[in-house]
């Protein structure tokens, strides 16, 4: 199971967070609409993904030569030609937001498009709503494409991660319910939730 910590920023106030053994991709959020909004980045020693929402292939062009992003994730309501728009030679993620079966069936034009989706929870807003995502939904999901599981994951729901069974799922994204505010991860308490994962 890979683990993103996404919201991260520059300082991050605990240095130590990017060197958190059992972390495969560390995120950064480029959308002037989040709180944890960033315009730089750090050099990291796991892959470092960019989290976009409806923004210029220009500007996504741009910050992958100037961050040295390994990940590109689509937040918004991009669409298969947007995406492609970026070209080969970076691993992309598109995100949706899931509230009930059929909404799995927006996916399907991004099959072969994208390297893996990620599902968060339906809200208003791009993400970030730190609401639990509905995971009895995902035995719906019969698509080709991996996924990773987003959406108000919480220290406490480590125990059920690990019964969690899906061919496709492959990864966990962690943010709001790990912070101590915007951009300010709580590395002991990702820390042992990762000890608890793994275990």
């Amino acid at each position: 199971m890979k683990i993103k910590i996404c919201g991260c920023s520059m300082g991050q106030f605990y240095p130590e967070l990017f060197d958190l053994d059992g972390v495969d991709y560390f995120g950064f959020i480029f959308y002037p609409g989040s709180p944890r909004y960033v315009t730089q980045t750090p050099t990291v020693p796991k892959q470092k993904v960019g989290v976009f929402v409806n923004a210029s292939s220009a500007f996504i062009q741009e910050k992958i030569k100037q961050e040295g992003l390994d990940v590109i994730q689509f937040h918004g309501t991009e669409s298969p030609d947007d995406i492609q728009k970026i070209g080969p030679g970076i691993v992309k993620w598109k995100a949706f937001g899931i509230q009930n079966p059929s909404d799995f069936e927006q996916c399907t034009d991004y099959e072969g498009i994208v390297d893996a989706f990620l599902f968060d929870t339906k809200s208003p807003q791009f993400g970030g709503s730190g609401k639990v995502f509905n995971w009895e939904l995902l035995d719906e999901y019969k698509g080709k494409t991996p996924f990773i599981l987003s959406g108000g994951i919480s220290p406490e729901h480590a125990q059920r991660l690990k019964k969690l069974d899906h061919p496709k799922l492959i990864g966990i994204d962690l943010n709001s319910r790990f912070e101590i505010a915007p951009k300010q991860k709580n590395v002991p308490l990702i820390e042992s939730f990762i000890k608890q994962l793994k275990s």
